[in-house]
């Protein structure tokens, strides 16, 4: 008896000899259409693309096409655990510094070559190099790539990044099924960074000729181009049955690249697209033609509406060093007076949730800041206690006689400087988000001052300390606890560009959660951590990104990871 699978693998061969011939498309071969591709495909939108090579990516359309064409050592599961990916099992030393990852010998790259631990050192090492000026010009003055950071804690990262060194000494092959990382420190979760898509293998072939290989990346991934991508187009996703995860569900998927969401959802309407982002002027209407998927990520026939939290951050970083916000009761009454709530639904259009701590409840169960609860009362009442504290702790009030021709004998409340100088990065919806929060602020007192940036000053000024007040966003490079903890919280991390409050209890928590192996009790150190912040305030947290993506009624079962990504291995079509 022939299944249904078996069925529809003959038929999209059958029809992709006529209709995927050329892979040019319409429109001079500039895009291609949902006309152009087998009924049998799966039609994804994404955002605009910018680059499909492990290098040269960027944003989050970009890591969607790595996570169907690459597999990493390792993968997350559906609750965020471990799971093998490219690497069968990983072994771990005592002193959590050194991991074995082992490698199936059946493994193999789109091409039919054999993916060994060579080609993970290859392509890490690919990663953490200076990207060549393109005049020839040395390595160590081209621009990096993304994603390299990921493995700063190899050791040898450093002197490769540099220009020092032709290969980092802490990735290792003593035979092609074997894969050891050495580690400077301990990290006993690196195993969970290692499921990152853009830390897949690439064949030699990648660094002999990168052009080809950056318009045409052959991967290890259940899902291989059907023909080289330039900018502007579509993408054309074939199954690759020999994947070492499995094959996928469908024979192939059309990755509709597309920056206007409202269009995008005009194409899906009409049946030319299968999953989409839903705009925020469109929810009433994608309500009514889809249920709700009862946990918030999971795509069936008879749920296709899926709202839920990932696992970023938008926040505002504090100077506590200097200014206003050097004062305790200062970050707690400026976090009090912020209705969080009200700036998701009126500002960001349901695209985030309000957060009452800095960790999503997608990634973990936190305990809630109080701080970041609404109360405009309390905060106005904190700011006035420090006013009069101010006042009455100044020395030369109430001093003199009346026949030194005092004006007053009342304390007077010009002594607390309440300016916040507010930076933000310019673009999206940063300024609407900074207005509202400034609003909040001077109706609990303060008296603000924002500033719009360009992505340089910003970041000079961030790492300079020269603000009061600085609006932040965290898309964590991996969605779990520690990754996102080391991120956000800990100074000693490259990604700390504002520390303006370094604390020695947090330090201490986290430097120990980095060196315990149980992951109960490296969670209850975070935990620890994470309340010592929420009494201290550093940061203040205002919301957590949501994503609401509608299918249509051919999806039989799809679901959205915790970084927004749709699971194009596990989805299938009815």
């Amino acid at each position: 008896m022939i299944d249904r699978r078996t069925l529809c693998g003959a038929t999209a061969g059958i029809v992709a000899m006529s209709a995927l011939s050329a892979c040019g498309g319409r429109d001079g071969g500039n895009q291609v259409g949902s006309d152009d591709v087998p009924a049998t495909w799966l039609k994804c939108r994404i955002g605009q693309l910018s680059a499909i090579d492990p290098l040269l990516v960027e944003d989050r359309a970009g890591l969607q096409v790595l996570s169907a064409v690459f597999t990493p050592l390792m993968r997350l599961d559906a609750n965020g655990g471990i799971a093998p990916g490219a690497a069968s099992w990983c072994s771990v030393s005592d002193d959590e510094c050194t991991f074995t990852f082992k490698l199936p010998e059946h493994a193999v790259f789109h091409n039919g070559e054999r993916v060994t631990a060579s080609s993970f050192k290859i392509a890490w090492e690919r990663l953490v190099r200076a990207i060549p000026g393109d005049e020839g010009a040395p390595e160590t003055d081209g621009e990096f790539g993304r994603w390299g950071s990921l493995l700063r804690l190899v050791d040898g990262y450093e002197a490769l990044r540099a220009g020092r060194a032709s290969e980092m000494v802490g990735l290792r092959c003593p035979d092609d099924a074997t894969f050891a990382v050495s580690l400077t420190e301990p990290c006993p979760y690196f195993d969970r960074v290692a499921t990152h898509p853009a830390l897949g293998p690439i064949p030699a072939s990648a660094l002999t000729d990168p052009e080809k290989f950056a318009s045409k990346p052959i991967g290890n991934g259940p899902f291989a181009l059907k023909c080289p991508w330039k900018r502007g187009q579509d993408v054309m996703l074939e199954s690759f049955s020999d994947c070492v995860i499995g094959a996928p569900l469908v024979p192939g998927v059309l990755i509709v690249s597309m920056a206007d969401t409202v269009a995008a959802y005009k194409q899906f309407r009409a049946g030319d697209i299968d999953i989409t982002d839903v705009p925020a002027d469109q929810l009433s209407d994608a309500e009514e033609i889809a249920s709700p998927a009862f946990d918030g990520s999971s795509l069936t026939a008879d749920a296709r509406l899926a709202h839920g939290l990932e696992g970023g951050l938008l926040y505002l970083a504090l100077n506590c060093s200097s200014g206003v916000f050097s004062r305790p009761e200062m970050r707690r009454a400026a976090c009090l007076s912020i209705d969080r709530e009200a700036l998701c639904r009126k500002v960001l259009k349901f695209s985030c949730e309000p957060a009452a701590a800095p960790i999503s409840p997608r990634i973990a169960e936190t305990r809630p800041w109080d701080a970041c609860a609404y109360d405009p009362e309390g905060s106005i009442q904190l700011v006035e206690d420090a006013k009069l504290e101010s006042a009455q702790g100044d020395p030369a009030v109430g001093e003199g006689s009346a026949g030194e021709g005092t004006e007053s004998d009342a304390p007077s409340a010009d002594q607390l400087d309440l300016g916040i100088d507010l930076i933000y990065r310019k673009g999206g919806t940063s300024a609407r988000v900074v207005a509202h929060v400034a609003r909040d602020l001077e109706a609990a007192g303060f008296s603000v001052k924002s500033e719009a940036l360009d992505a340089d000053d910003f970041v000079r000024r961030c790492r300079t300390a020269e603000f009061d007040c600085a609006l932040r966003s965290l898309e964590p490079t991996v969605p779990v606890l520690e990754v996102i903890a080391d991120e956000l919280l800990a100074c000693d991390r490259p990604s700390a560009d504002i520390c303006a409050c370094r604390d020695e209890q947090v330090d201490r928590s986290l430097d120990e959660a980095r060196r315990t192996t149980d992951s109960a009790a490296r969670s209850a150190l975070i935990q620890d951590a994470l309340t010592m912040m929420g009494e201290s305030l550093p940061l203040l947290p205002l919301a957590h990104p949501a994503y609401t993506k509608i299918a249509s009624d051919r999806i039989a079962a799809s679901s959205v990871d915790a970084s927004g990504r749709i699971d194009l291995f596990a989805s299938d079509l009815v």
